[in-house]
């Protein structure tokens, strides 16, 4: 049985608790290495999500809808962030 810290859902916990720009930060270094370093399956996904949380931060939040748009949103990025980053072994 593999030890306890091994396990990517306890590893992963701490990053939930990462405010979006951290995350929007460490899924852009991960799509802006050296696609020799990493696998560039993950390279070209992290870069799509390090797009999509640029679009996301930038959004207007004046009307509730836009909230509750950006809300989902950030929700949605902040899970398959966490994913690649967990997949990476990048630690929180």
């Amino acid at each position: 049985m593999a030890p306890e810290d091994s396990n990517p859902e306890i590893e992963g916990k701490d990053f939930w608790h990462l405010p979006s720009e951290e995350l929007a930060a460490r899924i852009g270094s991960i799509a802006h290495q050296d696609s020799r370093l990493g696998d560039a399956v993950t390279c070209a996904e992290a870069s799509r999500l390090a797009t999509e949380w640029q679009e996301a931060l930038s959004q207007p939040t004046a009307t509730f809808e836009e909230q509750e748009d950006r809300v989902g949103q950030l929700d949605s990025l902040q899970r398959r962030t966490i994913e690649i980053l967990i997949r990476t072994g990048r630690s929180a």
